[in-house]
């Protein structure tokens, strides 16, 4: 539509053309990426560092600092709501609720504030593909004489009976090792991978996993096109692009709750034209992403159908999301009507499979205030020699997940890192 905005990178062109847009609210534009500066570049690396502190050091630091910190306990909503009264410019600067999976009135703040100022200068793409992430990982750990299996999926965690973890069993073989790193997230660590005979030490914090506010609400659903271009005639923007039903975000989730086929959002990205040797490894193709929202309750009774046998009706939901999907990739790029070769779709239920996520959720536990008051939600857990590492341990994204390898390397060996 006619209803667009660019939030290009550097923010003094970004804050420019913001209120160019919204003249009238050129000081609460001020006020709103000052609060945002503030939470992700101070308060959030000393929300993080009070995470690491014995839990009776982190409430008395959480209660002398509770005039600071009290923004960790508010909604993006409610912090947006205390800078503006104008709708449509709180739902343009909370578009990006789709990247940690929580529209205004649920997501915390703090969470909102680290994904706006993750682009500040921008974004960036690996060149050769995001396989070149794992492949430098596997060499760093190759190097000093670790090993990365494949197809190899751990089915539980040796406890033994003083309540310590000293291995994993892979595929009927037991792996032993003096520490043992779980990044698969806090609820298929707990509810699957430790045995039931050692879960009264995390009966706890399971229960309060099925809380809906430290629950995920939301996960995705992915559709990959392949395109042909043997002539080579397309060019395909590096941005990314978000399209909203309008910029309610809240009131668009809730009516896709009532009616899984009016979806609220839409993200669209072509890895071939951010990746500068695309080109060379796969001459005159492009290819696209395409992803919406899903709910697990929707496709949560198909969930032990097997993969690619699921059943008719699943089949057929799929179809319609996939149509609903596809129209709106052609209706912003036109172009790519009759190029298309290739479609694949996921749904929650094929994250699970694919991606080994708990109900689909990509992102992890969500990203409410009240997760964010969740303190055993860190490195170190109840089993001695078991440790939390990845998204659950600070929060989602590949950045989330490094700097939760980074304290769980650090609670393991602190004088090995520093």
């Amino acid at each position: 539509g006619s209803d667009r905005y660019n939030f290009c990178s550097g923010w003094r062109k970004l804050k420019k053309d913001l209120k160019a847009s919204f003249p009238e609210e050129a000081v609460a534009i001020d006020r709103y990426f000052d609060m945002v500066h503030n939470t992700s570049d101070v308060l959030f690396p000393l929300f993080m560092i009070l995470k690491m502190l014995p839990e009776r050091v982190f409430k008395v630091c959480n209660w002398l600092l509770a005039r600071h910190l009290g923004i960790f306990k508010k909604t993006t909503k409610e912090v947006m709501e205390s800078i503006t009264s104008n709708r449509k410019l709180i739902g343009v600067l909370t578009y990006i609720y789709g990247d940690c999976g929580e529209v205004p009135e649920r997501g915390a703040f703090a969470m909102h504030s680290l994904l706006v100022s993750h682009y500040r200068t921008g974004s960036y793409y690996p060149i050769g593909g995001p396989l070149k992430i794992s492949k430098s990982i596997v060499e760093v750990i190759e190097k000093w004489g670790g090993k990365v299996l494949v197809r190899a999926p751990v089915s539980s965690i040796l406890i033994d009976n003083k309540n310590r973890a000293y291995g994993v069993v892979v595929k009927g073989k037991q792996i032993l090792a003096k520490a043992i790193v779980s990044s698969v997230g806090a609820p298929t660590t707990y509810t699957k991978l430790i045995p039931e005979s050692h879960r009264s030490s995390v009966n706890k914090y399971i229960d309060i996993m099925k809380d809906p506010s430290v629950q995920s609400n939301i996960s995705l659903m992915s559709m990959f096109v392949g395109v042909d271009d043997p002539e080579g005639s397309l060019k395909l923007p590096k941005a990314n692009y978000w399209i909203h039903q309008s910029w309610d975000h809240d009131k668009n989730l809730s009516e896709y709750k009532k009616n899984c086929l009016k979806l609220p959002a839409f993200f669209i990205s072509f890895s071939s034209a951010k990746d500068p040797t695309y080109e060379s490894r796969h001459p005159g193709k492009h290819s696209a992403l395409v992803i919406g929202p899903c709910c697990y309750d929707d496709v949560e009774q198909y969930k032990d159908d097997r993969v690619k046998h699921r059943s008719d009706d699943y089949v057929s939901l799929k179809e319609k999301w996939k149509e609903i999907f596809m129209k709106v990739l052609l209706d912003q790029f036109p172009e790519l009507e009759n190029k298309i070769d290739y479609v694949d779709f996921g749904t929650a239920v094929s994250n699970d499979f694919y991606l080994g996520t708990h109900r689909g959720a990509v992102y992890g536990l969500a990203h409410t205030p009240k997760r964010f008051e969740q303190h055993w939600l860190r490195p170190r857990t109840p089993i001695k020699n078991l440790f939390l590492s990845g998204q659950d341990v600070t929060c989602c994204g590949v950045t989330g997940a490094l700097i939760g390898g980074y304290l769980c390397a650090y609670t393991i060996s602190a004088r090995s890192i520093l």
